[in-house]
């Protein structure tokens, strides 16, 4: 639950998130400061310097020219992260403007915002996306602090997204030392594939246990599916304890 709800703060970020440079902005912004000292730099020295930042070569263009190109790379850019949130969400964007793109991710996000906010028992009537995860938020802070008290994480004085990541070291931690007393490497591993490994050492355990219970009963495992054995392991094992319980 709360890795989805950080998920969903991230996209409707994205959404809202405003182009990465106001570009007419900056230069009236840069106009209005006008030349009062050697060390105001103008207009065009401005744009210049945004335009080497994003690689964009400047040489023999006008002002209007670099501005321009800063403008269509920032749509560019803008409509990248709007395909990357469609993308999360299982939008189509085929044909679509931004503007609709926009629209459309934040009435997905809308509902999934919606639905979590049933399942914590938060009232969603009337409510802004930005209201309703503010109202989330409040909710899931009593749960990051169960967990915290937990895993011997202090929460005081701590924002949701530092207990969080709090949570996921002291948890990466444990898991590590589970790991290790399993007999399975952690180094340079992700908890994912802690997890991964921990299953598959567990699952090869169990197969080597049944293995032995296999050969120890007579029992043949070739051609038979898991269920299979461990019926006739059943089976065998029922039969022997019926007969001890004769003599």
């Amino acid at each position: 639950m709360l890795k989805k709800l950080t998920g969903l703060a991230l996209v409707g970020a994205i959404v809202l998130t405003v182009p990465i440079a106001a570009f007419a902005e900056n230069e009236q912004g840069a106009a209005a400061a006008a030349p009062t000292s050697k060390s105001t730099k103008p207009v065009k020295q401005l744009l210049q310097d945004k335009a080497q930042i994003f690689g964009i070569s400047t040489d023999g263009k006008t002002s209007e020219q670099i501005k321009a190109e800063l403008k269509a790379l920032n749509a560019a850019k803008h409509t990248e992260q709007l395909n990357k949130a469609a993308a999360k969400l299982g939008i189509s964007t085929d044909g679509k403007t931004a503007e609709q793109l926009k629209t459309d991710i934040q009435a997905a996000v809308q509902v999934k915002l919606r639905e979590k906010a049933t399942k914590l028992g938060v009232s969603a009537d009337g409510k802004t996306n930005k209201e309703l995860r503010a109202a989330l938020k409040a909710a899931v802070l009593p749960k990051l602090q169960e967990k915290a008290t937990k895993l011997g994480v202090t929460t005081d004085g701590k924002t949701n997204k530092e207990v969080r990541t709090e949570l996921q070291a002291a948890a990466l931690t444990k898991l590590q030392d589970k790991a290790t007393k399993a007999g399975v490497a952690t180094e340079g591993k992700t908890a994912k594939e802690i997890r991964a490994a921990l299953k598959a050492s567990k699952e090869s355990k169990r197969a080597e246990a049944v293995n032995k219970k296999t050969a120890k009963l007579g029992i043949s495992t070739e051609g038979k599916t898991s269920e299979q054995v461990f019926a006739e392991i059943e089976s065998a094992l029922k039969a022997k304890w019926e007969k001890q319980a004769q003599k």
